[in-house]
């Protein structure tokens, strides 16, 4: 036997992907790798457009709660934008970026939970202060506020987003409910296994 032929059989063999599983992987890593790049996109465009309509289209005023709201909505698009390439790399056979990553995105929990606070009590005020006439600023702060909420909801408990695939949106009209979220799988997968170090 060769050097080389002994040198190969010691190696272990690597595990065999079936072809069904790497067609569904590619299928899928079709589908979500745009995602974290919607996102980090929607960072900037989001609070710029809602600025504009703010601003310019309903001769609104930036207030601190617009300023609250948006910062806390901006905050969470960056998790998601962190959240889905962390799926799309694992889909990618890298899952570096998940084990770098999920510990900073589970700490960062605690920031959007007080950001979103902020924004609230900002938009409460500035409510308590306007109404009941309606302001571009008031309606603006508060559909930031939902939009922060919602995203918090959507990366770190249960995946809101269903209605662009239909096998999710038909498992929503079935009663089954929403599934667990990506990141929120990989944080509790961290957990576990930081209990048992």
């Amino acid at each position: 036997m060769s050097a080389r032929n002994s040198l190969n059989s010691s190696e272990p063999e690597p595990r065999s992907v079936p072809a069904s599983e790497l067609a569904r992987r590619e299928v899928l890593l079709k589908r979500l790798k745009p995602y974290w790049k919607m996102e980090a996109v929607n960072v900037l465009s989001i609070p710029f457009f809602a600025w504009i309509l703010i601003r310019v289209c309903f001769g609104g005023q930036i207030t601190i709660a617009v300023i609250a709201s948006t910062v806390a909505t901006a905050f969470l698009l960056v998790v998601g934008t962190f959240a889905w390439k962390m799926v799309v790399d694992r889909l990618e056979g890298n899952p570096a970026s998940e084990k770098t990553w999920t510990p900073w995105l589970d700490l960062a929990r605690w920031p959007a939970i007080l950001l979103i606070m902020i924004a609230l009590i900002a938009t409460a005020a500035e409510a308590l202060s306007t109404l009941p006439r309606n302001s571009a600023s008031l309606i603006g702060a508060s559909l930031l506020c939902v939009l922060a909420i919602l995203e918090f909801v959507n990366y770190y408990h249960v995946q809101l987003q269903h209605f662009d695939h239909a096998e999710d949106f038909q498992r929503l009209l079935s009663g089954k409910g929403f599934r667990e979220s990506h990141l929120s799988k990989s944080i509790r997968t961290y957990r576990q296994r930081s209990r048992k170090v």
